[in-house]
């Protein structure tokens, strides 16, 4: 996390960031609570939400999990396919990047070849990291992803559903740096419906 704050925005954010960070936790914290106060001290230190920050974090951290874990990729072909196959997992991922939120209970429905909806209880910054987690694995196969975060229920504000549409067309080499929508970092989930 540090070196991708430090490549990106510079040595004077990320000694800001770490500060900030240093001064929220105290020395007692986890590994993992340092991860979620980190992320929140980004999005104040960069003014942006922590929605977004999250998104990207998920994003990013795609790449070194599956050069780390290559077996969470082998013998898949699709982003969908992974998704699918870790779903499982995915709970256990969560609940350790965010200390502070227990282990949540994950639907995952496939609504049709390219859709998958996502359900459980938690934060919106989870709902974040999972979005990013899922752009990340479209961006690792070459294939369009559109997430979409769908409004809690009345009365259940905390149910998080996120749907994944993503086509198996892949992109063209030249997409990637026509469409920005595509390289750019998640919305911010306040922006969306």
């Amino acid at each position: 996390m540090e070196a991708i704050v430090g490549l990106e925005f510079g040595p004077d954010v990320l000694a800001s960031v770490r500060a900030l960070a240093d001064e929220r936790l105290g020395n007692a914290s986890s590994d993992v609570e340092r991860v979620s106060v980190f992320l929140h001290a980004v999005a104040d230190v960069r003014g942006v939400a922590p929605s977004t920050v999250f998104a990207t974090f998920g994003r990013r951290l795609v790449a070194p999990v599956l050069v780390a874990f290559p077996a969470i990729a082998k013998d898949q072909s699709t982003a969908m396919s992974v998704i699918l196959s870790v779903s499982r997992l995915l709970p256990k991922t969560l609940s350790a990047l965010m200390s502070h939120v227990d282990e949540p209970v994950l639907d995952v429905e496939l609504l049709d070849l390219e859709t998958l909806r996502l359900r459980f209880v938690g934060p919106a910054e989870m709902a974040s990291l999972v979005e990013g987690i899922g752009i990340g694995l479209s961006e690792h196969f070459g294939e369009r992803v559109t997430v979409v975060h769908v409004s809690p229920p009345t009365g259940a504000p905390d149910v998080r559903t996120l749907e994944m549409r993503i086509s198996t067309e892949r992109r063209a080499t030249n997409d990637r740096r026509k469409e920005g929508g595509d390289r750019r970092g998640p919305r911010d989930e306040s922006a969306t419906g």
